[in-house]
């Protein structure tokens, strides 16, 4: 059901466990009483549809297997239009009003505001859409304040580390290109990683002949990638969240652009080979998202399968809301308690493996990153079709080799065949 609260102060949905009423009329016993769990997002956006339906399906799961010690989980959403004040109404609103035993989500800089909150109301974050490394930095240097926050997701730096070894790898290494552009929507996450992308070309032996950021309201790109094509660059080193990628690679398509593909959020997706078809072969981006083409877990192909078939392509937000649902469940039932400081000690002793991979919270809370824990591979689009990417890098996880777009005749296919 759907409830609304008074105007000019926002949008709520409660997602219930079937059979349930919404009315605190409703008389239940007390250990039947439902464990309520807070989801803030930026509703009918790429991130914020991943958490609501990573979260809801996971709710589903465990609710139909029994609930969590006996209770039922209930959901409250909340709409933060990606507005720093609005995700302070809702966490406010979710841990004054709800009583909620932890907050699920988050996908832009509102959550920085929203954990100065946590001294006053105590309930534990889980950030499932945030990948900027500020957030466990401040986690890291000031526990007692931020300590109550948890990243379930990666960090900016592991898309630089992955995407950096791929230039090197892959790019300068095998093809020999030198000349980059970098292109990147203008947030704090996208700063970090072309920051690090300059330093890495450059002891690559490479140059950056062209770096720029686009508005998360940019629709058209014909003018950037114009002037990249001036530059003669020779690789587009992109990144987006709020902006769809469909939307500059459909132009990088029509202009038979130059080699493209870092952390283009939404390519490889059925809207995208809908926009674009067989043109977008040849995209590489990093693999976040678990599936049976992108193997990250043994539990990735029927995940994907499951989630697909009810809500569509999986977001680079849903798996890892979906893991973090689990997380929580996990937490609660080690703690036997709802209450804040026992929940964030439950919460720091995690080891759980999930769709994407095996969580265990480091002092900075958030979850390690490596073989035996979480990786990211390098996908490439490689046959026109929602299903058709392959991973290209790491070597020892690869399940193709590097394609190149249709239309390209540059150094880099003459540079591959002479090997």
């Amino acid at each position: 059901m759907i409830a609304r609260r008074p105007l000019g102060v926002g949008l709520l949905v409660l997602v219930l466990v079937a059979g349930m009423s919404c009315s605190r009329e409703t008389k239940q016993p007390a250990a039947a009483q439902p464990i309520v769990i807070g989801v803030i997002a930026p509703f009918f956006s790429t991130p914020g549809e991943g958490i609501r339906h990573g979260v809801g399906m996971a709710v589903a799961e465990i609710n139909a297997a029994g609930g969590v010690n006996g209770r039922p989980l209930r959901v409250v959403e909340f709409d933060d239009q990606f507005a720093a004040a609005r995700a302070v109404e809702g966490y406010q609103w979710l841990s004054g009003s709800q009583h909620v035993a932890a907050v699920v989500g988050f996908a832009g800089s509102g959550v920085f505001a929203a954990m100065e909150q946590q001294a006053r109301y105590g309930v534990p974050i889980i950030c499932t859409g945030v990948g900027a490394d500020r957030l466990t930095d401040m986690v890291r240097d000031n526990p007692t304040r931020y300590g109550r926050t948890f990243r379930v997701m990666h960090r900016s730096s592991e898309l630089a580390d992955v995407t950096n070894a791929f230039i090197r790898d892959v790019l300068v290494g095998q093809l020999h290109l030198t000349r980059f552009a970098i292109m990147v929507e203008d947030d704090v996450w996208t700063k970090y990683l072309s920051d690090r992308w300059r330093v890495a070309v450059r002891e690559a032996g490479g140059s950056v002949v062209f770096d720029d950021v686009f508005s998360s309201q940019t629709t058209d790109f014909a003018a950037m990638l114009s002037r990249v094509r001036a530059a003669d660059a020779e690789y587009i080193l992109d990144a987006s969240s709020k902006v769809p990628s469909a939307l500059y690679l459909k132009r990088w398509a029509e202009m038979k652009g130059p080699l493209i593909g870092a952390v283009p959020t939404g390519a490889g997706t059925r809207k995208y080979y809908d926009e674009i078809g067989p043109a977008g072969i040849g995209v590489n981006s990093v693999g976040t998202i678990p599936s049976e083409w992108n193997p990250l877990t043994t539990r990735a192909a029927k995940w994907h399968r499951e989630y697909s078939s009810k809500y569509g392509d999986p977001e680079y937000t849903s798996a890892y809301s979906y893991d973090a649902t689990y997380l929580l469940r996990d937490a609660i039932v080690r703690a036997g308690v709802t209450e804040p400081a026992a929940l964030v000690k439950a919460l720091e002793q995690s080891d759980h493996s999930g769709v994407v991979g095996r969580y265990q919270f480091g002092p900075d809370h958030h979850p390690r990153f490596g073989d035996g824990f979480r990786v990211i591979n390098m996908v490439q689009y490689q046959f026109p079709d929602a299903n058709g990417y392959r991973v290209v890098w790491p070597r020892e996880r690869s399940t193709g080799e590097f394609l190149f777009p249709s239309w390209y005749a540059g150094p880099a296919k003459t540079n591959k065949s002479s090997r």
